[in-house]
């Protein structure tokens, strides 16, 4: 009897083996299969991705879906507009197939390779030879009868959306999304290129839309830009100087853009909430704090107390109470109780034009959620005869965008680097007690980093730019809620 059970358990055991062995070999297989994804502001920082790829799987085949070609060879400066040219160079990719467009007729085609021509003049022969050799440019009507075979990765700009996309811009999205996952490659990386992006709600709701579709095995990482990244190139600065005339357009609450790292930390809350969802990791330093601010449920919790019609409720009550000052109401002080048990905010209301500020008042703290309407009142009429600037007049009113900035509670800092910038802003406290505020929405408006954040702050204390760095200095930081509201368009 007891030879019978041990022979039972035996087999038990062995059955167990065997399929548990087969659930590991099933769950790494699935593991191995899926496709990597990384998610970029910058075509550039692709580089690493795909170089990575191809030290260990050998030279690879790039499909580049991309109107630019990305191809400047012998910069030494790694960018957005080289990365391709670099990879080529370096035997990292030995065939760029490069689709610029949905349908590219013979002109097309032709002034393409003409523009490819033109970045490898000047260029070594042997070099140009070898780029010119591995560049097959196609539409996407080439694209679906190339079979690819491995090693290959796919790199997807999505500027390609705003040259040649054909009539209906959303099915080309839903066709190269679709037509990826049935390729099933073990690197994508897509990169945003808002330079290259003239509607900032269109593309963020591609982009949108290419995250809902694609449902294929996969893990995704965010490489981003660093804060106060600068322009890589003139298209780029020509972009920051287009976003910054039109703010209207490129500031709005609901589909912003910002550089660098701001673009992702200001992201749509579509967006963030798709990208929390397919559990996205960081790539880089950048890419950590913005994911673990996105992921902040103290700072969910304080954006949803202040959401977006109850900001835009208080932009109306400033606009309303400039036009009373206007006709001579006053607005005396609210009462702020900064030792209160219950929660408390601060405040300010800023105005400023296209090209510089035109007056700001801050409230530190101690501002009830029932009296921030009565500090909106006094911030604005205070905004108004700020002595540091000339007296706003009537006839500015209707020019005017107004910055609303709600403030957290203050916190100290471990050490004058302990911030973002773009959600923190500042307090700096000299020896004597004196106080001075630098609001987040500076950084995100000047790309600042957060060196020159601490110079501009210092800089308002009177210790000129470096002052920062006197040891004597105490510094807090808060969270900070950011709002624009814009002059009505005719």
């Amino acid at each position: 009897m007891k030879k019978i059970e041990a022979s039972k358990a035996k087999s038990f055991f062995y059955i167990f083996s065997i399929c548990f062995s087969v659930l590991i070999f099933i769950t790494f297989s699935s593991c191995k299969n899926q496709t990597e994804i990384h998610l970029h502001d910058r075509h550039g920082l692709s580089y690493d991705s795909v170089k990575s790829y191809a030290e260990k799987n050998g030279a690879i085949t790039l499909v580049l879906l991309d109107y630019h070609h990305d191809i400047r060879p012998e910069m030494e400066a790694l960018t957005s507009v080289n990365w391709v040219g670099k990879l080529v160079e370096e035997n990292y990719v030995k065939k760029v197939i490069w689709l610029s467009g949905k349908k590219l007729l013979l002109p097309n085609r032709n002034s393409r390779m003409a523009w490819l021509e033109r970045s490898l003049a000047g260029t070594y022969p042997t070099t140009a030879d070898k780029i010119r050799g591995a560049v097959q440019l196609v539409d996407w009507y080439d694209l679906q009868k190339i079979e690819l075979k491995e090693p290959f990765a796919v790199s997807l700009d999505f500027d390609v959306f705003t040259k040649d996309p054909g009539e209906d811009v959303e099915l080309f999205v839903d066709e190269l999304c679709t037509w990826i996952q049935k390729q099933n490659p073990k690197l994508v990386t897509l990169s945003f290129s808002a330079a290259y992006q003239p509607e900032p709600k269109n593309a963020w709701n591609w982009l949108l839309r290419f995250f809902k579709n694609y449902n294929a095995a996969s893990t995704w990482f965010l490489e981003s830009s660093d804060f106060g990244e600068k322009e890589e190139s003139m298209d780029e600065f020509s972009a920051h100087e287009t976003w910054k005339k039109n703010p209207e357009n490129f500031m709005n609450q609901e589909y912003p853009f910002f550089a660098g790292a701001y673009f992702w930390q200001n992201a749509p809350d579509s967006v963030k909430a798709n990208l929390i969802e397919k559990k996205i990791s960081a790539g880089n330093k950048a890419a950590e704090i913005i994911i673990a601010e996105w992921q902040n449920e103290k700072l969910q919790s304080f954006r949803k107390n202040f959401d977006f019609e109850k900001l835009n409720d208080f932009a109306e009550i400033s606009k309303t109470s400039m036009n009373e000052f206007f006709n001579g109401k006053d607005f005396p002080a609210p009462y702020q109780n900064i030792f209160s048990e219950e929660e408390t905010f601060g405040v300010a209301v800023r105005f400023k034009n296209i090209d510089y500020d035109r007056g700001c008042l801050s409230l530190y703290s101690g501002i009830s959620s029932d009296d921030m309407p009565k500090a909106i009142q006094y911030c604005t009429k205070e905004a108004m005869i700020d002595p540091r600037y000339e007296r706003i007049l009537p006839k500015e009113k209707n020019s005017l965008i107004t910055n609303i900035s709600i403030f957290s509670t203050w916190e100290p800092m471990n050490d004058c680097f302990d911030f973002e910038p773009g959600l923190h802003s500042l307090l700096l406290e000299d020896p004597d007690g004196e106080k001075t505020l630098l609001q987040a929405a500076i950084a995100l408006e000047r790309n600042y980093t957060r060196e020159e954040f601490l110079g501009r702050l210092a800089n308002k204390a009177g210790l000129g730019l470096t002052g920062w760095q006197n040891k004597d200095l105490k510094f807090y930081k808060a969270d900070t809620i950011t709002y624009y509201s814009f002059p009505a368009t005719e």
